[in-house]
């Protein structure tokens, strides 16, 4: 076959796949703008997350470049991304760390996120009904990982809080699926007389086999990937036939959840968790390495195409119920956290920064916005699309300002080592200029 008939079958091809040329030109013209406003956020000392979410605005909402079909069709883009994530929260759930620290994460985790659904439905149930301010509560409690794990990674942060943000985030999960199956089931019970027929055991079935068919896949594929793992020889080629495990076991474990029904953030995660145990150190750096190295243009596209999914408009629809939810969110996360840590004694580090640290929410919440919408709208459309609504809304200020806080928190806890040595070279840059002008 000649290149002239190589042509002809490619153009063939394009032609027949509809929107596809203009899919792979906006996924160009996504990574690269959001490249751009990344450098220009961090020349400004803002995190790159927040100038990749910036990028989205112009791209969608503000110049509606990319419509918000297009941006849909995307959505396979930010599940895998949210895959990759997931797996290297998993990959720091080393268990000879939380040995130590098990018991206390879990006290933590629990604490903050039921005080965080607590505040919100107590501020949300003064301008709704209690039902609607119930699941409300429940969305609350979901913590975004993706802007955490980016900037822990970005600015290199290590310490105790590095320590104690990572695992919470990973069981945040867990905790937020298990609240809302509750919370969700009360609430429509309290919408829908019929539901009120419901044993409380019908109730938590579904949210309890998704949980079980994530913890099944994870467990079942993480071993044979950690297997595969260890059977790598040390050889040149190494980090490549780590990257072909690495990316197989994020995709197969993020398919199979959302095919399953399953959650497609602690299914990864799992399989992350039980791949980091089985592994020796040297392994273990190495993958670690080895995703960095690949993953950052996946992250850029991840981050900016949930800026162009963002709509103003929500602000306006979700109104002083937004404004609860937001409120109540932020006081629940600090004042959760600072509780939570207070009770197992952690370092005042900790105990100040880590409910700021945990402020981001994106991708969990509206997910579980959107399973609520679906469970509510036969029963009550208007109180379904109150809690789209205000999610989304929630969203967009949590994605704009979550990253920038998270970065302040490191650095005030001082384990930012990039914002440290920034620090060290201009006290040096002080001292030099301090004996020119004695001098």
């Amino acid at each position: 076959m000649n290149r002239r008939e190589v042509l002809k079958m490619y153009l063939l091809s394009v032609a027949s796949s509809g929107d596809a040329p203009k899919l792979i030109v906006y996924v160009g013209l996504i990574i690269l703008l959001g490249l751009l406003f990344g450098r220009l956020a961090e020349m400004v000392k803002v995190p790159a997350i927040t100038g990749y979410l910036v990028a989205g605005l112009f791209l969608g909402p503000i110049l509606k470049i990319v419509d918000m079909e297009s941006i849909r069709s995307l959505s396979f883009i930010s599940d895998i991304a949210l895959g990759f994530i997931a797996f290297q929260v998993g990959n720091e759930l080393w268990m000879g760390k939380l040995k130590k620290s098990g018991m206390k994460i879990i006290i933590i985790t629990i604490v903050q996120a039921v005080l965080t659904s607590l505040f919100v439905i107590l501020l949300a149930m003064l301008f709704i009904d209690l039902s609607v301010a119930l699941i409300l509560g429940a969305i609350a409690a979901a913590t975004a990982p993706a802007p955490i794990m980016m900037i822990v990674k970005k600015y290199r942060t290590k310490g105790e809080l590095t320590n104690t943000v990572l695992p919470v985030v990973g069981l945040d999960d867990a905790v937020g699926v298990i609240l809302f199956g509750i919370l969700l089931s009360i609430g429509m019970t309290m919408m829908n007389t019929n539901a009120a027929s419901l044993s409380f055991i019908e109730m938590m079935t579904e949210p309890l086999i998704e949980l079980g068919i994530s913890v099944a896949l994870g467990l079942s594929i993480g071993l044979i990937s950690g297997l595969a793992i260890k059977t790598i020889s040390p050889d040149k080629e190494r980090q490549e036939k780590n990257l072909i495990v690495v990316t197989v076991t994020v995709l197969i474990t993020t398919g199979a959840s959302l095919y399953l029904g399953a959650s497609p953030i602690l299914t990864p995660m799992i399989a992350g968790a039980i791949v980091t145990n089985m592994i020796n150190k040297d392994c273990y750096v190495l993958e670690e390495r080895t995703i960095r190295f690949f993953v950052p243009p996946i992250m850029i596209a991840f981050f900016t195409i949930a800026g162009a999914s963002l709509q103003f408009d929500v602000i306006l629809a979700a109104g002083a119920v937004g404004i609860m939810y937001i409120i109540g969110r932020t006081i629940g996360k600090i004042f959760g956290s600072y509780l939570g840590t207070a009770m197992v004694k952690a370092s005042p580090n900790v105990r100040k920064y880590l409910g700021t640290a945990l402020l981001p929410q994106s991708g969990v919440a509206i997910g579980l916005s959107i399973a609520a919408f679906n469970a509510i709208a036969p029963i009550r459309m208007d109180f379904a699309l109150t809690i789209q609504n205000v999610v989304l809304a929630a969203v967009l200020v949590f994605e704009l300002i979550g990253p920038v806080l998270v970065k302040i928190a490191f650095e005030k806890a001082g384990e930012s080592q990039e914002y440290n040595e920034r620090l060290i070279e201009e006290k040096e840059e002080r001292i030099k200029l301090k004996k020119v002008t004695q001098s």
